[in-house]
C-alpha cells in the first residue's frame, strides 16, 4: 500500500521534475551560447574571426552567383570584409578563411562596376601572406558535371542503411574515417561557415567511458570498436536568431558522415546526447572537448558481423509527412 502511494505520488511529481530540468538545461545552453558564440571579440579571436569572414565574403559569392546581377551591389559587404580583414591582420596572422577572403574580394571587384570600385577603401597590405588566390569566389560548372553524382540505383544505396548494433571485431581504418569525414564536408550550412568538429576515438577504455554516459548502448556498447563525437562550434554563430542553427548545421552534417561511411562500406549506430548539463559537464571531464563546443551526438561506427538483425523500424505513410501545394 504504501509503495503504490509512492508510485502515485511520484507520478504527479514527475512532470514538475521535468520541466524543472527543462529550464535548467535552457538556461545551461543560453549560458554556453552567450559565453562562446562569436557575436562579441572575433577581432581577437582568430577562429570568431574567420567564420565573420566566411559569413561576410559569401554573400559576394552569392551575388557573383547570380545568372543577371547588379554589377553596383555588395559594396557594403566588401567594405565589411575589407575592415575586417584589415583589423585582423594589425591584431595576428590571417586564417585559412581569411585568406581565401581576400581572394573572393579580388573576384568581386573584378566584375564590379566603376562605380563600386570607386568607393573601395584602402585594405592592409596582404602581400606577405600566403594569399589562398585560387579558393572563393565562383566556378563553373556545366548540368553533365552536376549530374556525375547521379546515382544509378538510389533506392539500393539508402535503403540499405540500417542502424546496426552487431558489429564485428574489425578495426576501423583511421584513413576510413577521414575519408568518411572529407565527403561529408560538402554538407551546406549556415553562410558556409561549417561550424562543426569531430572527435574520433578507438581506445577501448575510452570509448567505453564515454559510453557509460550514453543510455542508448545497452547491450552492445561493449563491442562498438570506432566511437565519433560530433560537436558545433558556437563561435561560428553570432546572432540571437542562430542561437539554435547550430543544431540544424551539425545534424546535417551528421547525416552526411552517416551517409559518406555507408558509401564506404561501414555501418554506424547514432547515439543520442539528448542529455542534462550535469552528463555533459562529465564529458568533457572525461575528454578534451573544447569550451566552446557543443556535443550534438555520438556515433558507433563499425564493420557488422556477416548475419545480424536489424531493428524494421516501419516508417510512416508518405502522406502523413507530405503536401503538395499546386494552388492555393
Amino acid at each position: 500500500m504504501v509503495q503504490r502511494c509512492m508510485n502515485k505520488l511520484k507520478d504527479l511529481l514527475r512532470p514538475f521534475r521535468d520541466v524543472v530540468f527543462t529550464l535548467y538545461g535552457y538556461m545551461y545552453d543560453c549560458y554556453r551560447y552567450i559565453r562562446f558564440s562569436g557575436y562579441r571579440d572575433y577581432i581577437k579571436d582568430q577562429e570568431k574571426r574567420s567564420y565573420k569572414a566566411v559569413k561576410i565574403y559569401h554573400r559576394l559569392e552569392k551575388s557573383l552567383s547570380f545568372r543577371e546581377r547588379n554589377p553596383n551591389s555588395g559594396i557594403r559587404s566588401a567594405n565589411q570584409l575589407e575592415s575586417l580583414l584589415t583589423k585582423g591582420a594589425v591584431s595576428g596572422s590571417l586564417g585559412f578563411q581569411e585568406h581565401v577572403g581576400t581572394s573572393v574580394l579580388e573576384h568581386f571587384y573584378e566584375h564590379a562596376s566603376d562605380q563600386v570600385k570607386a568607393k573601395r577603401i584602402t585594405m592592409a597590405d596582404f602581400k606577405d601572406a600566403e594569399c589562398v588566390s585560387d579558393l572563393g569566389g565562383v566556378i563553373f560548372k556545366s548540368g553533365e558535371e552536376l549530374a556525375g553524382g547521379k546515382l544509378e540505383d538510389p533506392e539500393a544505396f539508402f535503403l540499405s542503411r540500417s542502424s546496426v548494433r552487431d558489429f564485428s571485431s574489425q578495426p576501423v581504418d583511421h584513413h576510413q574515417i577521414v575519408r568518411a569525414l572529407t565527403l561529408a564536408m560538402k554538407t551546406p550550412s549556415v553562410c558556409n561557415r561549417q561550424g562543426w568538429y569531430v572527435y574520433h576515438v578507438d581506445q577501448r577504455e575510452l570509448i567505453d567511458s564515454c559510453l557509460s554516459l550514453q543510455n542508448g548502448n545497452r547491450g552492445f556498447g561493449h563491442e562498438i570498436p570506432c566511437l565519433l563525437i560530433i560537436a558545433a562550434d558556437l563561435k561560428a554563430f553570432d546572432t540571437a536568431g542562430e542561437r539554435y542553427q547550430y543544431w540544424i548545421d551539425g545534424g546535417m552534417f551528421s547525416m552526411s558522415i552517416i551517409y559518406a561511411l555507408h558509401a564506404l562500406g561501414l555501418s554506424t549506430c547514432c547515439l543520442n546526447w539528448s542529455k542534462t548539463p550535469k552528463d555533459d559537464i562529465r564529458l568533457r571531464k572525461l575528454m578534451p572537448i573544447k569550451p566552446n563546443h557543443s556535443v550534438l551526438m555520438m556515433l558507433a561506427v563499425g564493420y557488422p558481423n556477416e548475419k545480424i538483425k536489424v531493428c524494421y523500424s516501419a516508417r510512416n505513410p508518405l502522406d502523413s509527412i507530405y503536401e503538395y501545394w499546386s494552388e492555393l
